[in-house]
């Protein structure tokens, strides 16, 4: 019988390409042998709750858990339902290209889909986006910082005057990349209300965990949490994650800036290549454009 080809390189899913060492897994699976698989999980998140505040120093009642970050922004789509002043219906809005599923959440939940194109470079237009949110009027705007799939770090500070010039409108700084680069605007939370802070653990080599979670104020919180699905964080999860990032943080860290130095060592690489033009990335990816652009063979 034939056998099916081995999986040399798997790229597409940004994925860290690091396993946990053998005496971590082990020191794991032990802790994960006391999870009552019996019972349904916690439904406030647990003992990842607690893990999650200490590891980033915020207040427990300001994290909302989901199945990945996908789940919160499908329940950010939800939540905020009700049209602003002077708008038909509910508005997502979000720079493009960028992660896909803003898309997506936002036809699902029956919103309108306003995407902002980017620069030729791949680089945020603020002054567009600030247009575009005063003439169309979205309930919500996602950021990507850095983005998915150019690797572009835009202006943290012009989507920071963004959320305090609408303070109406929930703008969310999707840091899933954040390892690899760029600024949090973790500090800005106290002072910008309608500003939110997500974060994976999916990029950071816990994909399969399927762990996100947000940061936010009591009024997004509260929102939140009642269209946040019961129970949607499973046991498993809640244990794994909340014992590798009291255990395990320091080697994911180190793991990060190892392909921070690969990032640096390809695009050097690749941009010597002719025909071959790297953008700047503070992901764990890169965008390139190969040929030039009116040639017939640019890609």
């Amino acid at each position: 019988m034939p056998q099916p080809p081995r999986v040399v390189a798997k790229l597409d899913a940004n994925e860290l390409p690091y396993a946990l060492p053998p005496d971590v897994a082990a020191a794991l699976a032990a802790e994960l042998a006391t999870v009552p698989l019996e019972r349904y999980p916690a439904a406030d998140a647990g003992v990842l709750r607690p893990a999650v505040a200490r590891h980033l120093g915020v207040d427990p009642a300001s994290l909302v858990f989901g199945n990945g970050s996908d789940e919160l922004i499908a329940m950010l789509c939800a939540g905020f339902a009700a049209p602003r002043p002077g708008a038909a219906r509910a508005g997502v809005l979000y720079p493009w290209p960028s992660f896909v599923y803003y898309r997506i959440a936002a036809m699902v939940a029956g919103r309108d889909a306003i995407e902002v194109p980017l620069r030729d470079d791949f680089t945020l237009d603020a002054d567009e986006v600030a247009r575009v949110v005063a003439t169309r009027r979205p309930n919500l705007a996602f950021f990507a910082l850095p983005n998915n799939p150019t690797g572009t770090l835009w202006s943290v500070d012009a989507v920071l005057a963004l959320a305090k010039a609408h303070p109406d409108v929930i703008v969310v700084s999707d840091e899933a990349y954040l390892a690899y680069g760029g600024r949090t605007l973790l500090p800005e939370l106290a002072t910008t209300p309608n500003l939110v802070v997500m974060r994976t653990l999916s990029k950071v080599g816990l994909a399969g965990l399927r762990c996100g979670f947000l940061i936010a104020s009591p009024l997004v919180v509260e929102t939140l949490e009642k269209v946040r699905p019961p129970y949607n964080l499973n046991s498993l999860t809640q244990r794994a994650a909340a014992w590798l990032l009291d255990h395990h943080a320091d080697a994911m860290a180190t793991h990060a800036a190892a392909v921070v130095a690969e990032r640096a060592r390809l695009a050097a690489g690749l941009a010597a290549l002719p025909g071959v033009r790297v953008y700047p990335s503070e992901a764990n990816l890169l965008m390139i454009r190969l040929g030039n652009p009116g040639d017939g063979r640019a890609a």
